[in-house]
């Protein structure tokens, strides 16, 4: 018979020791604020960074075009997030399909509350949608697309082309797709953002196929934009409201 190496004594300790798991909780936790007085440039990194910044900054102040008013953010819709709405469905139109009807902006996606009407800057549509979220196409039923107003009367409104429709209480009604009433039965070609269709809040159209187009939302809005600069014009803005909240 081998002997231990260790004492009797020592050899239930040393087991103890290794076969315990020493779980730490905290007791208590506390906060500090430091006022920070002022800050050290790195000035190797600033030497190193200038040609680019400079760069970067002749871009961000290109012009785009004129607005001729003053862009908002509002619910249930306004002229900012219906700009965005239009410029997906135009360019949408030309570029991939010239059957597009609809295209739809989430609210919460619109990062400024306004652009101010006068010399519009590349710099204010990266302001304004700083996310490279991508144009996607699909091909819906009246019914989903039903219910997906009846989503977007839910969530309070939102940018929308091609459609005009009116809220009452939650629900989407009066419909008319491009002038006409909607068809539950008929299909539309809709212009979305990928990531409102395929992981936002709303899952009803993740069944559906989608065909990516590989096109930045925030590119279309720019090259909307620069179609009416380059024809010597200034951006047209639909001022009229496309959703009517009724009793």
């Amino acid at each position: 018979m081998s002997r231990s190496p260790f004492p009797r004594i020592l050899l239930p300790i040393l087991l103890a020791a290794v076969s315990c798991t020493w779980v730490h909780r905290p007791l208590s936790l506390r906060y500090a604020s430091y006022n920070v007085q002022g800050r050290l440039a790195d000035t190797s990194m600033v030497r190193l960074l200038e040609p680019y910044a400079g760069v970067l900054r002749r871009t961000m102040d290109d012009s785009l075009g004129w607005l001729p008013v003053t862009l908002s953010k509002e619910l249930p819709d306004g002229t900012l997030g219906n700009f965005m709405a239009d410029s997906y469905l135009q360019m949408a139109k030309r570029r991939f399909d010239s059957s597009v009807q609809v295209a739809f902006v989430n609210h919460g996606g619109i990062r400024l509350n306004a652009i101010q009407a006068g010399r519009l800057r590349r710099g204010a549509v990266y302001e304004v949608m700083p996310f490279d979220n991508e144009l996607v196409l699909l091909q819906v039923t009246g019914a989903q697309l039903k219910a997906y107003l009846d989503h977007i009367a839910k969530e309070g409104g939102g940018g929308v082309a091609g459609v005009r429709m009116a809220f009452r209480e939650g629900r989407a009604e009066d419909i008319l797709v491009q002038g006409r009433p909607l068809e539950p039965g008929a299909t539309y070609l809709m212009a979305n953002s990928d990531y409102t269709v395929l992981s936002g809040s709303y899952a009803g159209l993740r069944a559906v196929p989608v065909r990516r187009t590989g096109y930045l939302l925030r590119d279309a809005t720019i090259d909307y934009c620069i179609s009416f600069r380059d024809a010597g014009r200034p951006i047209y803005i639909d001022t009229v409201k496309r959703i009517q909240h009724v009793p």
